[in-house]
């Protein structure tokens, strides 16, 4: 018996013990010097440990992505939508906007224009999928959609310079295939929006293939 609850002593010290377990032990060490000794030494230890373990708080990008990947983001109400849009579940839908929040996450193009790419699922495994930010008054130049571009405002004011039309927050349009036009975010707000572009664009007579998270 000495040998079975010599084994548990430091699961005891450590605390996570079954509530049988811990009275087993506590009942062998009241009626064993040796045990009781080799009990306070794992009990030191384990304070020694805890001692040492400084907590780490998470930064403030950590904490936003955590709280999109459960359902708490700030984006929260477009879930359902970004897993439509790319054929994903609701659940990957909100990691996928949870990759806002991480600046690593956004991979620069032009000035002031990054993006955020992924693969989609099945429905949107041909199109490059992903979200586009634009930093407040800057200027997506003048491309060429080389299929249909299925898009949602997520924050921000964009305004389509060639076709005159001011797009914000939750609204959605589709570019057909050979769209010509140019870009301006308006106001203070970077503006993001989430894309789905078969083929992807063209810039300048170059087509536009960002790298993928």
């Amino acid at each position: 018996m000495t040998g079975n609850v010599r084994e548990l002593l430091p699961l005891y010290a450590l605390g996570i013990l079954e509530s049988d377990e811990a009275t087993l032990v506590e009942r062998a060490v009241a009626n064993d010097a040796a045990l009781a000794a080799e009990l306070a030494s794992y009990q030191h230890t384990a304070g020694a440990i805890g001692d040492a373990i400084q907590p780490v708080a998470p930064s403030p990008e950590v904490k936003l992505r955590l709280f999109a990947t459960v359902g708490g983001g700030r984006f929260e109400a477009f879930s359902a939508r970004m897993a439509t849009l790319f054929d994903v579940t609701v659940e990957r839908a909100r990691e996928l906007l949870g990759l806002i929040e991480r600046p690593a996450s956004w991979l620069p193009q032009i000035p002031g224009i990054s993006l955020v790419h992924f693969d989609g699922g099945p429905a949107a495994a041909a199109a490059d999928c992903g979200f586009v930010r634009i930093t407040a008054g800057a200027v997506f130049p003048p491309h060429t959609h080389l299929g249909e571009e299925a898009v949602t405002i997520l924050s921000g004011r964009i305004h389509d310079v060639t076709n005159d039309r001011m797009i914000g927050p939750g609204d959605d349009y589709v570019q057909p295939e050979g769209t010509n036009h140019y870009l301006v975010c308006v106001g203070d707000e970077d503006c993001i929006f989430a894309s789905r572009a078969m083929n992807g664009i063209a810039v300048g007579g170059s087509r536009v293939r960002p790298t993928k998270n």
